[in-house]
Order: C-alpha cells, then structure tokens, then sequence
C-alpha cells in the first residue's frame, strides 16, 4: 500500500498518456494507425533479434517528443494524430540499474525505469530545457508510451502508463532479458521485477 501511495507521488510531475502501441523507434518508417497495415520489421531482423532478447534484453530507450513539428524530429503517427520525435535518446539502457512492472490502483499497467545517477542527470536537464514536451519510451521498436510533463522531472524512476499489468510485466522482461517461462537469460543485464513500482 505505501508503495501504491509513493507511485501516485511519482506520478504527478508527469501526466501520463498511453499511446497505441506498434509505433516505430524514431529513425526508422513511422508506424501507422491502428486500422491501418504495416510491417513492424522484415522478418530476418525479428529473427536475428530474438536471441539477443533473451541474451541481454530488448533495446530500450526515452525520447524527446512534442505534438509540434520540430526540424529534424521524427513523425510518428499515432491514434490521435501525429507525434514528433527526436532520434537522439535521452535514456538507453546505459543509463538504467532496473526495471519494475505493477499496476496501479485502477489496475493500469506501469513500467518503471529506475535510473542511474547520470540517468537522472539527463532527464532533468532535458526536462528542464524543453518544457511541456513529452517523453517517448521505446522498447524494441514499440513504442509505449509519450507522456506529457509540465515541470522538470528529478525522479529517480521514470513511471509509464502501458494499459494493462500484462504489458508492463512483457515489457519489464523483455528489457531485462527474462524469458517467458521466468528463467532468467544466461547474463541479464538488470534485475526485472513485478508487483507495484516504487522507489
């Protein structure tokens, strides 16, 4: 319970917005909407990254990104509308020590990404510099989630939205390199856990 109460305290800096999933990492062919069809990757690239997943955990990264067109950002095209991205991360897996997947009281899926100490570094000088923007979470070439912020953020968790429990635990693993059945990969390369984020 008081972990449930400290998440609500972490999340209010940031407001969150899901987004649809199956959106692209910046850089690559923006994703389309939903009722439209599109090839996430060529099937070579799925299969070659699989093993990797499991050996070390899928790429995960926050991006940079407004609802305004910004030169060189990236358009995304998401449910309600377009998203603009910048392709230089903020945060890549150099910059996290874990990840946590739990779900809040409403029973809304949360990933939680606990950063380093440069980790937080970035997020709050980004934040800091570009107000009212939002932060992109990708992992692998999914997009998560963009939540909106109004203040700089200097958490040491950053907390996204991903709809259900189910997505956050996938998601969690996926970046640690868990395999489905719960064994963990040969050298996962952060702890992954479950049950409520908190600090």
């Amino acid at each position: 319970m008081k972990a449930t109460r400290m998440l609500g305290r972490a999340l209010v800096p940031v407001s969150l917005l899901v987004l649809a999933a199956c959106q692209t990492v910046p850089g690559k062919k923006a994703a389309t909407a939903p009722d439209q069809t599109q090839s996430q990757a060529p099937a070579a690239t799925q299969a070659e990254t699989a093993p990797q997943a499991q050996e070390q955990g899928a790429p995960v990264a926050v991006y940079l990104a407004d609802t305004t067109q910004q030169a060189g950002w990236t358009p995304v095209t998401i449910q309600s509308g377009t998203l603009y991205v910048n392709p230089a991360p903020v945060i890549t897996r150099g910059d996290l020590t874990g990840v946590q997947a739990g779900a809040s009281k409403q029973g809304e899926g949360l990933l939680a990404l606990q950063l380093n100490e440069e980790g937080k570094r970035k997020v709050t000088d980004i934040t800091t510099k570009n107000p009212n923007r939002r932060l992109a979470l990708v992992v692998g070439r999914t997009m998560l989630a963009a939540p909106g912020y109004t203040a700089p953020v200097a958490s040491e968790h950053l907390i996204f939205a991903v709809g259900t429990e189910e997505n956050a635990t996938a998601a969690a693993r996926a970046i640690a390199g868990v395999q489905a059945n719960d064994a963990p990969a040969a050298n996962p390369s952060m702890p992954a856990t479950t049950g409520t984020p908190a600090q």
